[in-house]
Parts: C-alpha cells; structure tokens; sequence
C-alpha cells in the first residue's frame, strides 16, 4: 500500500511539473510575442518621425538652403535609417513572427536605400547642370520605394503581427481596444503627390528632366470626385444610416470618377471608420491610373472588422493629385451600424 501511495504521489508530482513547465513555455511564447510587436511599432513610428518627417521637412524647404547642407543633413538620415534597420535585423523575433520579420526587414530596407540613393542625388539636383534634371527623376523614384514600404507594413506586416497574437490566444487589435495594439500604418510617404516629379521639382525649386521647365503639373483641371460607396451590394448614402456585417471585415467599393482633363497616376483612396473616441480604423489602396473624363473604382479592404458598440463614422477620401484645387467632392462622410 505505502508503495502505490508513493508512485501515485510520484506520477501527481511529475504531471504537476509538466503542466509547470508547459505553463512557463507558453508564458514566455506569449510575452516574446508583445515584446517583439512592442519593439516593432517602436521601430516604425520612429521611422515616421526621426526620417521620414525631417526628410520631407528638409527637401520642402531645399530650395532655399545651399546644396552642401541640404546633403549633409540628408546624409545624417541616411545613418538613421540604417541604424533602424539594423535594430529590426536584430531583434530577438518568435517562430510565429519569421514571416513578419522578413517583410518588416524590407520595408525599412525599402526606406534605408531610397534616404541613401536621395542623398546621392540631391546635390546634383540643387544645382545648374544639364544633370540636375535627371537627378530630380531619380529622387522622385525613391518615392515610389517609399509608397511600396508603407504598402507592404499595412498590407503584410501589421495582419501578420496581428495573426501571430491571435492564434497564440492573445487579445490584440489595430486600435487597443482589445489587449495588445498593433500599429496598423506606418505612413513613412506623406502624400502621393511627391511621386510627380513636377512637384519634387517645385520642391527643390529645379526642374525635372520629365516634367516642363516649369517644374509645375500641366495646366488644366485636375482632380477626382466621389461617385458613389458600397460594401456588399449595400450602398451608403450621406445623412442615412445603414447596417453592415462587421465579419467578415468589410471592403468598401468607391466608385469614382477622374474630373479633370488629364490622366492621374497612383490616386490613393483611404476610408477610416470610427466610433466615438477611439482611434479609426483605416485602410486604404492605390490605383495605378485614372483616365481623364472616365469613371474608376477602388476596393478598400480592411483587415480587422469594426466596432459594434455603436454607430460608426465611415470617412472615404480620394487623396488630391498634383495640381488639384477644388477638393470639396474628395470626401465623403457616412453613418453606419456594424453587426
């Protein structure tokens, strides 16, 4: 008897260990998942801030600065950028997260080499050569790198953070209202009208080698207006209310039309919901061209479904071209219930 009592108490003392230790593995999973999802948003708003914002800051006002300064400073973000680079090879990343890790390595790499090939050019640029119109184009290059970064963090990076939480059981979302925040954007590209070398020309206060020699956008009418906003089959109408599934995530079909009398290349359509306070959800897409006089559409998908703790906001946005000066038709605002 004193032996059974002994090996029930061994079998109870070994199964007590390993529910012991596969509780501390699981543990350790899941803070190295928030830890690895905290060291990523820290690394992208940085780049939105320390790079990207003084970036833009220095190349609008280049015009007016001599060309040394203007690479010099340049130069400083180069180093930067690489710095944040180095830092996403290095973190300490989950199994679940490998796939994230690689995407979130392009996107700062993305970013590193167009910082360093605009720090090559801008003095070319800046100056009076048969050269610096060239220079300008391959600049405004860069800047198609830079949109392809903020595509690829919405569009691959932050879902599979996302997922990775879930699946582990960890409550996460794009807005904090559900345990761990995921940083759904990282808009290091402010707006899309640095991709038209008329205006990375006007900026520097240059021409382009593909633009006039005014550095400015064709004469003419630019500019998109919103036609109509569907999800499902179900329109949306300014001042109704309507009622939307909230799973699966919505896509929202904005069918529009390009106003103006030339074609427009890579239009970006947002749509943002919110309710009450909270922090929007966004999502957004770009199409390549719209032909002028024609009508186009955009699907904005999103990636985490809505609030349904009340009515929602629904903002739908065609972001303005280079040239573009009525903007009253770029915007829409809806009234939705998510169920």
């Amino acid at each position: 008897m004193r032996r059974l009592v002994a090996a029930g108490a061994v079998v109870v003392v070994l199964v007590l260990m390993v529910v012991l230790v596969r509780g501390c593995v699981g543990s350790r999973r899941e803070q190295a998942l928030k830890d690895y999802n905290r060291d990523v948003r820290t690394l992208v708003q940085q780049s939105v801030r320390s790079v990207s914002d003084r970036l833009f800051e220095t190349l609008s006002g280049a015009g007016g600065q001599q060309a040394e300064q203007v690479n010099e400073a340049i130069n400083q973000l180069r180093v930067v950028a690489e710095d944040q680079l180095q830092q996403a090879e290095a973190l300490d990343v989950p199994g679940s997260a490998k796939e994230a890790q690689s995407d979130l390595e392009l996107v700062l790499s993305l970013r590193h080499d167009g910082v360093r090939e605009i720090a090559e050019q801008i003095q070319t640029a800046l100056g009076n050569s048969p050269q610096s119109g060239a220079a300008v184009d391959a600049i405004t290059a860069q800047m198609q790198a830079f949109n392809a970064s903020d595509v690829v963090y919405s569009q691959r990076v932050a879902p599979l953070i996302l997922k990775a939480l879930k699946d582990d059981g960890i409550a996460a979302s794009y807005d904090g209202t559900a345990g761990e925040q995921v940083a759904p954007y990282s808009q290091f590209l402010p707006n899309v009208s640095w991709m038209d070398a008329s205006n990375v020309a006007r900026a520097l206060g240059t021409s382009s080698a593909s633009a006039d020699e005014t550095g400015r956008p064709a004469p003419g009418l630019h500019g998109h207006q919103i036609d109509s906003v569907s999800v499902g089959g179900t329109a949306l109408e300014p001042g109704t209310s309507v009622t939307l599934p909230a799973s699966p995530a919505p896509t929202f079909e904005v069918a529009f039309t390009n106003g103006g009398e030339h074609d427009e290349q890579n239009v970006r359509v947002v749509v943002e919901i919110s309710v009450g306070g909270a922090t929007p959800l966004r999502a957004e897409t770009t199409v390549p061209s719209t032909t002028a006089g024609e009508p186009a559409t955009a699907n904005v998908e999103f990636r985490e479904s809505p609030p349904t703790t009340g009515a929602a906001e629904v903002r739908v946005t065609i972001e303005p071209v280079p040239g573009e000066e009525g903007l009253d038709n770029n915007t829409a605002t809806y009234t939705a219930l998510f169920e």
